[in-house]
């Protein structure tokens, strides 16, 4: 399935966009830039948002949790839920 991670414009975002297979795959991504930050993913949950005609993805909001974190952010959009969490 497809990954992007959430930019300003839907353009910036779609330059980010990678295949990933797994829950992991995302986490293993995001986890590239904390790692600069002493910080990791946590948790990861799905949200759905809908049909994005602009590019034709039926779109989820991946939302993550830092380990130091008590709440969830967009990291990112794609376009199949793989699960609920991590």
């Amino acid at each position: 399935m497809k990954y992007r991670d959430h930019r300003g414009s839907l353009s910036d975002s779609m330059q980010t966009e990678i295949e990933v297979n797994t829950i992991n795959d995302i986490i293993e991504h995001l986890n590239v830039f904390y790692k600069d930050f002493n910080e990791e993913v946590e948790e990861i949950v799905f949200e759905h948002v809908g049909f994005d005609g602009r590019i034709n993805w039926d779109t989820y909001y991946v939302l993550q949790r830092l380990k130091s974190e008590k709440h969830f952010t967009v990291a990112g959009m794609n376009n199949d839920r793989i699960g609920e969490t991590k």
